[in-house]
């Protein structure tokens, strides 16, 4: 598993168009860094994922207004409130689309791979909350001969839905 790059970050907080008073849900957090990041921006940050030491290290790591759980995202995402959700696990995304398109303003997911990327559009048209997707490629420099070259990171799919008011 791979955490989410710094510049994706950066894409994600400008798409989740952050208010002081929301309350961000970062389901699969695996590293906290996204949820670290929202900190910033989110009067409160719930992180959650499966993975037992995964979150026994984001609670090592975890910001004042940040909240750690241990459990199933579409379990969270059902008994929770929140304004606004980051998908950075794959598994059950049917289910916490859902859930999640119940209560919040704004549901991002990325993903890797194209053929989930397709079908988590095709599940947030199917609820009515599809808004764009966007491909982002970033490159990182390093030096090659003694110029500069560039090294391709993974591509990221960052499906964007929200309720339109």
């Amino acid at each position: 598993m791979k955490e989410t790059k710094d510049e994706v970050i950066g894409i994600l907080m400008k798409k989740m168009d952050p208010a002081r008073g929301e309350i961000f849900a970062d389901i699969g957090c695996y590293t906290g860094k996204v949820s670290i990041e929202a900190s910033k921006y989110f009067k409160k940050v719930y992180s959650v994922d499966i993975d037992k030491e995964a979150v026994k290290d984001v609670k090592k790591i975890k910001a004042e207004n940040m909240e750690v759980f241990c459990m199933r995202g579409e379990d969270f995402l059902r008994k929770y409130n929140y304004d606004k959700v980051f998908i950075g696990g794959t598994k059950n995304y049917d289910q916490m689309l859902d859930a999640a398109s119940k209560k919040a303003k704004k549901i991002i997911a990325n993903v890797a791979r194209l053929e989930t990327a397709s079908n988590i559009v095709k599940k947030m048209r199917e609820i009515g909350i599809f808004e764009e997707m966007l491909l982002i490629n970033i490159s990182k420099s390093y030096e090659l001969a003694g110029e500069i070259a560039f090294r391709p990171l993974n591509p990221i799919f960052m499906v964007i839905g929200s309720k339109r008011c």
